[in-house]
C-alpha cells in the first residue's frame, strides 16, 4: 500500500505542471448565481470567466468525484432543499434537480452537502440553526444527477452538522457537530449509502463547537477546525468504532486575542496532503480573520504549524480556504464581508504565506461562499 501511495503520489506530481490556467467555480450566500474563476499560475491573473443564474443561493458547493455534476445548497430557500447541477465543463452548468429534506427540518437551512467518491456515490446534506438535528442520504440516478431522498437520519437534540468527511475507505462518514459540540461516527452501507450510527465524541470543554472535519489518507487521523475555541484539532480513528481527541492542538488565534472575537472556519488537505490549511474569521468586520498551514507527519499525526498570517479582511460568513489540486503552496480563500476571491502562496521558506491575485466579485453580499478548484 504505501509503494501505491508513493507511485500516486508520483503521478499527481507529474500532473500539477500540466498547466498553467485553473478554473473555479464560486457559490454564493444570497444571490442566485455560480461565478467560474480563472487563475494563471504564471502570471498569477485572476478574472471572473462566467457568471451562471441559478434557482439557489448555494452556500455551499461540491463536485461529484468525476466533475460531471456539481451539487448545492439553498441558503434562500423556505423549506431547506439541496440542488443538482450538470456540468460540461466550467462555464457551462445547468440546473438539474431540487430534493427536499427531512420535513423535521423544515424553517432550518441546508448547510453543507458533500457527494461520495465510491459507488453508489450516495449524496450527503446537513442542515443548521436551531435545533437542527437531521441529515439527509441522497441517490443519484446514472448520470450523477440527485435523484431521491433514500434516508432522512437524526443526530441529537441540539445538534447542528456544518460538516462532513468519508473515511479513506468511504466505509464511515465523520460529521462535525457544531450545536452539539461533539463528532460523530456513522456506518456507511455500501449497497446504498445508508447511515448506521456507532459513536459520538463530545467535546472535553464546552463551546469548542466542531464546524468541519477533514480526513487523512491514511485513514486513522482526523482533523477538525473548532469555530468556538479557534483551534484546529486531531482524533486517531483506528480504534474504531471510537474516536479519541488527542491532546495536541493548533491555535488559529494569536497571543492576546480572544477566542470570543473570532469563528474558525475550515480545514483542508493540500494538494498532495502535505500541509493541512485552516483558516480563522473575525465576527467585526474591522478586524482580519487567519490564515495557516501546519506540517502533515507521514502517519498523519500534526506537526509543526508553519505560520499563522492574517487575511487581507474579517472574511464575513466566509474566509473558506479550497487548496489547488496542482500545488500544495497554492489555495483560494473567499470573503462575503466585500465580495472577493484571492489566491494565496505559502512562501518558499514556509514561514508565511500572501495573496498573489485578487478578484473583488461585489453582488450585494451574496459572493463569495466557498469555492471548488475545477481543473
Amino acid at each position: 500500500m504505501r509503494f501505491v501511495n508513493t507511485l500516486l503520489a508520483g503521478v499527481g506530481f507529474a500532473c500539477l505542471a500540466s498547466a498553467a490556467k485553473h478554473q473555479l467555480i464560486i457559490g454564493t450566500f444570497s444571490t442566485n448565481f455560480l461565478y467560474t474563476v480563472e487563475y494563471d499560475d504564471a502570471t498569477h491573473a485572476l478574472d471572473l470567466i462566467h457568471k451562471t443564474p441559478t434557482d439557489a443561493a448555494s452556500s455551499w458547493i461540491s463536485l461529484s468525484h468525476d466533475k460531471k455534476n456539481l451539487y448545492g445548497t439553498d441558503w434562500n430557500a423556505e423549506k431547506p432543499s439541496f440542488i443538482s447541477y450538470s456540468v460540461k465543463d466550467a462555464q457551462t452548468i445547468e440546473y438539474q434537480a431540487r430534493l427536499y429534506g427531512d420535513g423535521d427540518c423544515l424553517g432550518k437551512k441546508s448547510i453543507f452537502i458533500t457527494p461520495s467518491l465510491q459507488p453508489p456515490y450516495a449524496v450527503y446534506g446537513n442542515y443548521f440553526y436551531g435545533d437542527a438535528k437531521c441529515g439527509s442520504v441522497m441517490s443519484v440516478d446514472e448520470s450523477g444527477t440527485l435523484q431521491s431522498v433514500v434516508q432522512g437520519y437524526e443526530y441529537a437534540d441540539g445538534s447542528a452538522v456544518h460538516g462532513v468527511s468519508f473515511s479513506n475507505d468511504s466505509r464511515y462518514l465523520y460529521s462535525a457537530d457544531d450545536g452539539g459540540n461533539s463528532l460523530w461516527m456513522h456506518r456507511i452501507d455500501s449497497t446504498d449509502g445508508h447511515l448506521e450510527y456507532e459513536s459520538r465524541l463530545d467535546m472535553p470543554v464546552e463551546n469548542m463547537d466542531p464546524r468541519h472535519v477533514v480526513t487523512h489518507p491514511a485513514g486513522e487521523i482526523i482533523y477538525a477546525v473548532l469555530e468556538g475555541t479557534s483551534q484546529v484539532a486531531q482524533c486517531m480513528t483506528s480504534t474504531l468504532p471510537k474516536l479519541y481527541l488527542l491532546k495536541d492542538t493548533h491555535s488559529l488565534i494569536k497571543d492576546g486575542d480572544n477566542a470570543a472575537d473570532f469563528w474558525a472556519d475550515e480545514v483542508a488537505l493540500s494538494a498532495t496532503n502535505k500541509y493541512l490549511w485552516a483558516s480563522n474569521r473575525a465576527r467585526d468586520e474591522d478586524r482580519k480573520g487567519y490564515i495557516s498551514a501546519i506540517e502533515i507527519k507521514d502517519g498523519g499525526e500534526l506537526g509543526k504549524q508553519y505560520f499563522l498570517t492574517e487575511t487581507t479582511n474579517s472574511g464575513g460568513f466566509a474566509n473558506a480556504v479550497a487548496p489547488s489540486q496542482f500545488d500544495d503552496a497554492i489555495v483560494a480563500l473567499t470573503d462575503n464581508s466585500t465580495g472577493f476571491i484571492e489566491i494565496w502562496k505559502m512562501d518558499d521558506g514556509q514561514g508565511g504565506a500572501q495573496a498573489v491575485a485578487h478578484l473583488d466579485i461585489n453582488d450585494g453580499s451574496g459572493c463569495c461562499a466557498n469555492a471548488v478548484w475545477y481543473s
